[in-house]
């Protein structure tokens, strides 16, 4: 499955092309795959380390700590279904009906609390998730400083008890993406 494009990006690093070789933007099993078919140096996956899903503490940081992969989160706040305002985004949202319902669940609670459901969403990928570092999106430095606030914040744990028991049954945590035969929950070579 990915003999020509991993052999590709090994020969770029082995010329000096670059340092390191990693994937991104596929779903758990086609970067399980990936991680036990090549030998990739770091994984950015998106979207699996949320209040809404825990995709790459179950599926994902298994495989990589076995194999030694280093571990990138970004989309802390799910591509903004965790934000007062919901997503902006151009496009549909990939997000199921139970991600939408769970997410919508979660921020009333937060705006019922007079808390600011972003920065939980922020404060429990950038300090749970089993992964090297969180990539966060913004465009405006208060939602940058809010960030880092809420690397250094401790979460409120019943906040965060009340917020992970609206989560979706297991097999609902996930958006598909992609090609459907790579949401699959195993890929094979």
């Amino acid at each position: 499955m990915f003999e020509d494009s991993y052999a590709e990006l090994r020969a770029m690093r082995d010329e000096g092309l670059c340092r390191y070789v990693g994937m991104t933007g596929y779903p758990a099993p086609v970067m399980n795959a990936a991680m036990t078919q090549t030998e990739l140096d770091v994984c950015l996956t998106y979207a699996h380390a949320t209040l809404l899903d825990d995709t790459l503490e179950r599926e994902i940081a298994p495989v990589a700590d076995a194999r030694g992969v280093g571990l990138i989160d970004a989309a802390a706040v799910a591509l903004g279904l965790l934000t007062p305002a919901g997503s902006s985004i151009k496009l549909d949202h990939p997000a199921t009906p139970a991600i939408r319902d769970a997410a919508s669940r979660m921020v009333s609670l937060c705006a019922e609390r007079g808390v600011d459901i972003a920065f939980v969403a922020n404060q429990y990928s950038l300090q749970r998730p089993r992964c090297a570092t969180t990539l966060i999106g913004t465009a405006k430095s208060r939602h940058l400083r809010s960030a880092v606030d809420a690397l250094e914040e401790p979460l409120d744990e019943q906040l965060l008890a009340e917020l992970l028991a609206m989560r979706p049954t297991v097999g609902e945590r996930a958006w598909p993406s992609g090609l459907p035969e790579n949401s699959a929950r195993s890929v094979s070579a």
